[in-house]
């Protein structure tokens, strides 16, 4: 069974993210727990002073959501397969970051599901602020869905690693779920320096991608002279890629991955799901 985390902040972008994820996970038994966060550190005295007199401060604020949530996921239910999906409704009164957090330590999350916000302006980060902070802090497998994709049954994933990513049997185990799931097949994009040992790597990554898949099921392939975001932009990626997968492992791969010379170009260009596995 798949716990998974639907973020919403009722936008059209988040509900369309986690539509694709009813539809993805159509045939799997699912928990779904669909999670709305009024942040904290949002809330000003102005809010508190309009709460009303006979409601705690926490409940004046999120009782709008409440019932707003409570409506989406009604909706959910009658798109999901009934058999095998529940849904868990949840406002939670927090620092963003920090219910998702306690949320996937107390459910045992398996995948947290968002949508991209897009960039309004060059100052906004990519993915809006609150995506890109899930991105870099949550240490949960999450799947990213771009603002106003629609849903088609994946059948080719891409596989990119960078310079200093390795596979590990774990991370390949789930990424071969996944494909089994979908009975789709996987190309893999190794991104390569000037490294000494980088033949050693890629000798690394064939042995252990033979052991554990199929040869008929991958492709792959080396890349140099280029950089890790290239491959969201397009100029590395195929042309029929349904979902791109990464392997975020280090302290400082979402930085070099969203450089801010690439920000405002993957933000436009990003036109396929974006899953990261963390291992």
């Amino acid at each position: 069974m798949k716990k998974i985390l639907l973020l919403t902040d009722f936008s059209e972008n988040s509900i369309n993210a986690i539509e694709y994820a009813l539809k993805l996970f159509n045939t799997e038994v699912c928990d779904f727990y669909v999670l709305n966060v009024q942040d904290s550190l949002s809330y000003t005295s102005d809010d508190l002073i309009l709460s009303k007199s006979n409601e705690s401060i926490y409940e004046s604020l999120i009782s709008d959501n409440k019932m707003r949530l409570k409506g989406l996921v009604n909706d959910l239910k009658h798109m999901a397969n009934e058999r095998l999906h529940s849904f868990e409704a949840i406002v939670d009164y927090d620092v963003f970051i920090d219910s998702i957090r306690q949320l996937i330590k107390k459910y045992h999350i398996d995948i947290v599901v968002m949508g991209t916000n897009g960039a309004s302006n060059l100052k906004e980060s990519l993915f809006g602020s609150n995506a890109l902070k899930v991105l870099r802090y949550i240490d949960c497998n999450t799947l990213v869905i771009p603002d106003g994709f629609t849903f088609k049954m994946p059948k080719k994933l891409l596989l990119v690693l960078d310079t200093d990513d390795y596979v590990d049997h774990l991370t390949v185990r789930e990424i071969i779920e996944l494909m089994e799931k979908l009975n789709a097949n996987i190309e893999i994009k190794r991104f390569v320096g000037s490294e000494d040992n980088i033949k050693a790597k890629i000798n690394t990554d064939k042995e252990l991608l033979l052991e554990m898949l199929n040869e008929n099921r991958f492709t792959y392939d080396v890349v140099s002279g280029s950089n890790l975001s290239s491959v969201l932009i397009n100029s590395t990626k195929s042309k029929d890629t349904d979902i791109i997968t990464l392997v975020g492992q280090f302290k400082g791969f979402f930085e070099r991955l969203f450089g801010n010379a690439d920000k405002t170009k993957i933000s436009k260009n990003l036109d396929c799901p974006l899953m990261i596995f963390h291992n």
